[in-house]
């Protein structure tokens, strides 16, 4: 359901602005207005920030950045270290403290930044290093024989296998022999398997040629950290094998001086940073307000469960110069009206389903309550094996004992598990446990669907039939309350078309009494008058809700695909000859079916519920409740 909410006014002296902010952030509980209506209709001009605040909130915001940054930096405490836990005294940040605050962060941060920038240029070049090793191991016996000729030139490259194929060696033979009349040598190590590192060896006089030629044909030579780029390869290769030794110490000694500077700062900068998120925002919801020359007016929403014990602890801490009163909601601002869902613990999981179409707007209908109705009953009858239930279930406990502290993942397990009971119940009906195992061992259908195919279709048709009435209902109610008499009286046209065309096929099919099909013919021309009669050429649009009550056969055919691939993975299984060969075909295609069981039946109830049923009622658009409270980063 959604919420009642409360439109409030807050009256206070100009020079209690600023307390008065802070009280409500601390509440926690309003949704302050923006642009109320209020204000086009009186005097009320929006409060203009002074040079000095716009000073203090740009010096506040520039602080809150630097922490921001500096907080990233600083390595995590683990959460049951001493120093891990703030102080709960909120800093005062007057002006001068707040210049003091600054120089110190400035100072603190200039050495964190020195050190983190150390760290991540030691360990940009190990992880280098390590990729290189091994390729500059092997060649380094190689360097050792020429590195006293006045006569030779090396020269280092990488080949990546896949660039030029397995052909790339010998083209660089070939390229070689041509330009050298074969005086080279030629060495190569394997880097990872990926890459090879390539070591030439050839007279001085060819050197520019050989790198101009290299360079045309997209050769790369062996790249080296900066540090070395500018040595010769030889002296190159002995100060990185030393730095691949020496590195890990230093990086090891950072990370030791890092976490030592996080125990000591890491706790006073959450704090300061803490209390300038709520300063500043302390400061754009001043900015919302409205003044006259002596007072400061306030506008937003509160639940109206939570009105008198806001103006309670308003009162408490100020007194009579504070007035908080309710206001009256015209019907014209339901649309601008935060919305707050609002449904019991078993139903809150579907709100995530709701929400992934829109809020409804304030004031219309929540189908929070018919998803939780009719989403398991949809999902249940479509899946309807016990086997697949309880393994849905068990999965569904696994992973919320794993993830259950993300909000997503605790409310989409909660339907699972849901789901999957409806799925075992149903199960328990067909008589099925991974297909017709379930009569194996003693499973007896009261409904079975491979066999009773035609029941199972008039079944789904009255199910279709029963949910869009309900719809069609739903629709005609939101237009009696927006006061849309004739909208009313063409939804329930709509409602009268439905019973009667399935009132038709019932009576024609044998499932009541034949002469019932004479009233639904005049059922049908009676709806038809009315839904033209109020409606008119949009009326037309009633007319799909027959059609919309036939979508509701996927029920049937899904849930009939789904028993026969279980049925066909028993018998394929059956057909192996091999107990230990049966289990594997069939657990294959059973896995195959229970993925499916996942995904088809969440997908094809939810397309029932968005396109079929919201139709007829769903009234999107609804703003959400955000408000003003403490708030983190």
């Amino acid at each position: 359901m959604i919420d009642t909410m409360t439109k409030v006014r807050l009256a206070s002296p100009r020079t209690l602005l600023n307390q008065v902010t802070a009280s409500l952030q601390e509440a926690g509980v309003l949704h302050i207005e923006s642009s109320p209506t209020e204000a086009a209709q009186i005097p009320l001009h929006p409060r203009v920030m002074d040079e000095s605040t716009a000073e203090r909130q740009a010096a506040w915001e520039s602080l809150r950045n630097e922490l921001s940054r500096l907080l990233l930096l600083l390595p995590e405490l683990p959460a049951n270290h001493p120093c891990a836990s703030t102080q709960t005294a909120q800093p005062i940040f007057s002006e001068a403290e707040t210049k003091r605050l600054t120089h110190h962060v400035t100072q603190v941060g200039k050495r964190i930044t020195h050190l983190t920038g150390q760290l991540k240029t030691c360990e940009d070049e190990l992880a280098l290093l390590s990729k290189y090793e091994q390729g500059l191991r092997a060649l380094a016996p190689f360097l050792r024989c020429i590195q006293e000729s006045q006569e030779l030139d090396h020269l280092g490259v990488t080949i990546t296998k896949g660039d030029m194929g397995d052909s790339s060696v010998p083209m660089l033979r070939e390229m070689m022999a041509a330009i050298t009349k074969d005086r080279y040598e030629l060495f190569q190590a394997n880097i990872d398997d990926h890459a090879q590192a390539i070591l030439l060896i050839f007279p001085k006089v060819y050197s520019v040629r050989i790198r101009e030629l290299l360079w045309e044909v997209g050769i790369n030579e062996l790249q080296l950290p900066a540090s070395v780029s500018d040595k010769p390869l030889t002296q190159a290769v002995r100060i990185i094998l030393k730095k691949k030794t020496d590195l890990p110490l230093h990086i090891q000694r950072l990370q030791v001086t890092l976490h030592t500077l996080s125990r000591t700062w890491r706790p006073d900068f959450t704090r300061y940073h803490t209390a300038l998120i709520q300063r500043l925002a302390q400061i754009e919801a001043a900015s919302l307000s409205y003044q006259t020359k002596m007072v400061s007016l306030i506008y937003g929403w509160v639940p109206r469960h939570q009105f008198h014990a806001l103006a309670a602890r308003l009162y408490s801490t100020f007194g009579e110069v504070v007035v908080i009163e309710a206001c009256p909601i015209d019907r014209t601002e339901w649309a601008t009206v935060p919305v707050i869902l609002r449904n019991p613990g078993f139903l809150r999981p579907f709100e995530l389903f709701t929400r992934l179409i829109a809020l409804p707007q304030y004031g219309s209908i929540d189908p929070t309550p018919f998803l939780g109705i009719f989403f398991p009953l949809f999902y249940g009858m479509i899946l309807g094996d016990v086997g697949y239930g309880l393994l849905l279930a068990v999965s569904a406990v696994v992973v919320r004992r794993q993830f259950g502290h993300v909000p997503l993942v605790r409310d989409l397990t909660i339907i699972l598990m849901i789901a999957s009971g409806t799925a075992v119940f149903f199960g328990l009906l067909y008589g099925e446990l991974f297909g017709e195992l379930g009569e194996r061992i003693g499973l007896h259908p009261t409904f079975n669907r491979m066999e009773s195919f035609l029941s199972l279709l008039y079944l789904s048709i009255g199910i279709g039939a029963i949910h869009v009435m309900l719809a069609i209902t739903l629709g005609a109610l939101w237009a009696w309350r927006e006061g849309e008499w004739k909208a009313c009286l063409t939804k329930l046209g709509g409602f009268l078309l439905v019973l009667s065309s399935v009132g038709s096929l019932a009576s024609m099919t044998g499932w009541i009494s034949p002469e019932w099909t004479l009233y639904g013919e005049g059922g049908v021309l009676l709806s038809l008058v009315i839904i033209f009669g109020f409606g008119g050429i949009r009326g037309a649009m009633e007319l799909h809700n027959v059609v919309n009550v036939l979508s509701y056969l996927r029920l049937m055919g899904l849930g009939i695909a789904s028993a026969a691939l279980a049925f066909a993975a028993n018998k394929l299984g059956g057909m192996a000859g091999n107990v230990f060969l049966a289990i594997i075909i069939g657990g294959i295609f059973h896995t195959i079916n229970l993925i499916f069981g996942l995904f088809s039946p969440t997908i094809q109830s939810l397309r029932l519920h968005y396109v079929e049923f919201f139709g007829n009622f769903f009234a999107p658009g609804g703003r959400p409740y955000t408000p003003f409270q403490t708030r983190h980063e």
